[in-house]
């Protein structure tokens, strides 16, 4: 079975994926979790993001690459630089099949100009997110506070930076929804043709429950026949 790559949201870090890394590895199968940067260095720019990830990650035949929010887009470009078997985008935006790519939307540009910054560093995502984070999940105040000090301040300018998309057409897909939030992109994944595994969880899913998250994204890679 091929190796499963978790890829997490440049707006977290890798604790966002890490408890569902440890349950796919007690069930028996190879993932791994890269990240762009070492704990507490600079974080580096978004186009430097998918070769930052290449290099993290030993050699491998063909993975399977899952990308949550964000990290959607970087598990496509990785799946192109990787000659990926699948890809599973895992409560996230749909990636373009080719073109410029932002890290976000035009409209998300733009409200983050209304948010404070200082010496052109935003505040921290949990700060400006105006619902809780967490949305109920069942996790503990240890476990908040481990995935809070994770978060990264990122500048403003940070989200105006861009990379090519090659072409990712030979790695199969899959859509992974967790959350409300993504009804619409799941919606449109079933469109065009990709299997869908729906939870009834939270955006965070993937660190508040881990044992589901991993078990559906096993559904996934099935469903890719892989």
């Amino acid at each position: 079975m091929p190796d499963i790559v978790l890829i997490h949201s440049p707006l977290v870090g890798p604790t966002s994926l890490a408890p569902t890394q440890k349950a796919l590895e007690r069930a028996g199968h190879i993932c791994h979790l890269p990240t762009a940067y070492a704990a507490g260095a600079e974080i580096p720019p978004w186009r430097d993001w998918p070769d930052r990830l290449a290099e993290a990650l030993p050699e491998m035949d063909r993975p399977v690459i899952a990308g949550h929010s964000m990290g959607g887009l970087l598990a496509a470009r990785l799946a192109a630089d990787l000659n990926a078997s699948g890809m599973i985008c895992l409560d996230a935006a749909i990636p373009p099949d080719s073109g410029t790519v932002l890290p976000v939307e035009p409209t998300f540009r733009a409200f983050l100009d209304t948010l404070p910054v200082q010496d052109g560093v935003l505040p921290p995502w949990n700060d400006w997110w105006t619902v809780d984070i967490f949305e109920g999940g069942d996790v503990s105040d240890a476990e908040k506070e481990t995935f809070l000090a994770d978060i990264p301040a990122l500048r403003r300018d940070w989200f105006d930076d861009s990379f090519a998309m090659p072409d990712w057409s030979r790695a199969k897909r899959t859509y992974l929804r967790t959350s409300l939030s993504f009804v619409e992109e799941a919606r449109r994944a079933g469109s065009l043709g990709w299997p869908v595994i729906r939870l009834k969880g939270t955006h965070l899913h993937p660190f508040a429950e881990p044992e589901e998250t991993a078990d559906a994204i096993l559904q996934c890679r099935a469903a890719m026949g892989l």
